[in-house]
């Protein structure tokens, strides 16, 4: 007979040698999210390009950020930018963010940044106090419900309330919005769409705890 058995899962802070399963765990998480697939449609063209993509967003958040993943096999992914983060045009070219636009192509680019200048817009509208933020969350869809989005998180909640700075994060994909809530984010903005994209996204924010 199965049983549910409570599995306890060990995250530590990634490893530069991890990188590579890092960004695939990540292309495998994003492949359909809204975002993606608006930013580049064809689905094989995703699965080709993300994890060059993503690997190199994986970089800046190791220049500037922490990393966090699962220990051993890297099923799961979180990116978070403490407050204050430094986009510097040093940190961006030497994680190689700056050579994206190459690897999606111009127009791909641009479909990209119609929505993500959207979402900072909304974030420096919002948080105006230092808070951390999530840039990155994803587990491989096979590992998705259970447990391991949440225990990703956990280092940096729990560093965010012993310091009392606030979190702070995005999602183009409507399923996270519970997820996000369960973990005790509130929604600031709810489903606004990104100029004519078609792309809805939501913008969530966490108090610390007393």
């Amino acid at each position: 007979m199965c049983k549910n058995v409570r599995v306890h899962l060990e995250i530590v802070r990634l490893a530069d040698s991890q990188i590579p399963a890092a960004a695939a765990t990540l292309a495998h998480a994003f492949h359909d999210d809204p975002l993606m697939v608006y930013t580049i449609p064809d689905p094989d063209d995703r699965t080709r390009l993300l994890p060059d993509v993503y690997s190199r967003m994986i970089r800046f958040g190791v220049l500037t950020g922490e990393v966090y993943v699962t220990a051993g096999a890297v099923e799961g992914v979180a990116l978070w930018l403490p407050p204050n983060v430094k986009w510097t045009r040093e940190n961006i070219e030497a994680s190689g963010m700056h050579e994206t636009p190459n690897i999606i192509g111009n127009d791909a680019y641009q479909r990209y940044r119609e929505v993500v200048s959207r979402e900072w817009q909304a974030r420096e509208r919002d948080m105006t106090d230092p808070c951390w933020y999530l840039f990155l969350l994803g587990v491989e869809p096979s590992r998705q419900r259970q447990g391991l989005g949440g225990a990703l998180m956990r280092p940096i909640l729990e560093r965010a309330d012993t310091d009392q700075i606030a979190c702070y994060l995005e999602t183009e994909n409507e399923r996270n919005v519970a997820f996000y809530r369960r973990h005790g984010f509130e929604v600031i903005v709810n489903g606004e769409e990104a100029g004519t994209s078609g792309v809805r996204f939501w913008t969530f924010r966490r108090m610390p705890k007393l």
